[in-house]
C-alpha cells in the first residue's frame, strides 16, 4: 500500500512539474541592430546650449549612408563621452567641411539629455554637392589663395587653416543658402566707402568690382582706415543682408 502511495506521489509530482514547465519561457524582444559602417573622424567642437554643455562631432561616412547607419555611428561616438548633449554632422567626404560648408549627408542632434536624436537630411541635391566639390578642388589648386602673415590667436580661431580665396561673385547676387558658401574665407580688393555701426558691430562698406560689400568686426577689431583708401580685405562670408542689400562678412585682416 505504501509502495502504491509512493508511486502515486511521484507520478503526481511529475505531472505537476510537467505542467509548470510546459509553458514557453517569456521571450526578450531583440532590438534591431545595424552594423556600424566605416567612417572617419574629422573634428569636434564643444558648445553650450541653454546652460548645458554639448559636443558636436564631424565625420565622413560616404554619400550613400542610410539614416540607420548614421544612428549606429552616433551611438558609437556618443556613448563613450560624458557630455549631456550631442550633435553629429555627417559628410560624404572629409573635404566637404570646407567645400560644401554644411553637412552633405545628414545630421543627428540630441536636443536634451537622453532624448532620441533628431535626424535632418542634407538639403542639397547631388548636382549642387558635385558643383561645390568641383569648385573646392579648383580653389585648392589655385595659386591665388592668400594667408595672413603672423596671424593672431583671434585670427587663427576665425580661420584655422589661414587660407583665404578669391571672392566668388555669387555672394553678391544670391543668399548663402543658395550659393552654399557660408563661412568661406575670402579676400577681395575694394575701396572704403563708409564706416558705421551696424547692429552693434563696427562695419566698413567697400566698393568692389562685384558690388558693395559690408565687413564687420566681430572677434578681430578693424584698425583705423581712411575713407577712400584702397585695401585688400580678408573676411569670412556670413550671408546676404536684405536690409543692406549686399553681402556681409566678418573681418579678419586687410592690407
Amino acid at each position: 500500500m505504501r509502495k502504491l502511495s509512493f508511486l502515486a506521489l511521484v507520478l503526481a509530482m511529475c505531472l505537476c512539474l510537467g505542467a509548470c514547465s510546459s509553458g514557453e519561457a517569456p521571450s526578450v524582444p531583440e532590438e534591431p541592430t545595424t552594423a556600424v559602417p566605416e567612417y572617419s573622424f574629422i573634428n569636434s567642437d564643444r558648445y553650450v546650449q541653454n546652460g548645458t554643455t554639448g559636443i558636436g562631432y564631424r565625420v565622413a561616412i560616404g554619400d550613400d549612408a542610410t539614416e540607420e547607419e548614421m544612428r549606429a555611428v552616433f551611438v558609437e561616438l556618443c556613448s563613450a563621452d560624458s557630455y549631456d548633449l550631442h550633435t553629429v554632422w555627417f559628410y560624404g567626404l572629409p573635404s566637404d567641411v570646407e567645400d560644401v560648408g554644411s553637412f552633405s549627408v545628414g545630421m543627428l542632434e540630441e536636443k536634451s539629455r537622453g532624448a532620441e536624436p533628431v535626424f535632418t537630411p542634407c538639403t542639397y541635391d547631388a548636382d549642387t554637392i558635385a558643383a561645390l566639390r568641383e569648385r573646392g578642388a579648383e580653389i585648392e589648386q589655385s595659386d591665388e589663395a592668400r594667408s595672413i602673415p603672423r596671424p593672431s590667436i583671434q585670427q587663427e580661431a576665425l580661420v584655422e587653416e589661414n587660407r583665404f580665396y578669391p571672392v566668388d561673385g555669387a555672394i553678391f547676387t544670391t543668399a548663402a543658402n543658395e550659393n552654399g558658401l557660408a563661412d568661406t574665407p575670402f579676400w577681395v580688393r575694394g575701396e572704403i566707402v563708409s564706416r558705421s555701426d551696424v547692429g552693434g558691430y563696427d562695419t566698413i562698406q567697400l566698393s568692389t568690382e562685384y558690388g558693395a560689400l559690408y565687413i564687420s568686426a566681430v572677434s578681430v577689431n578693424i584698425p583705423e582706415i581712411d575713407e577712400g583708401a584702397e585695401i585688400t580685405v580678408y573676411f569670412v562670408y556670413s550671408g546676404f543682408s536684405d536690409a543692406l542689400d549686399g553681402p556681409c562678412g566678418v573681418y579678419a585682416y586687410h592690407e
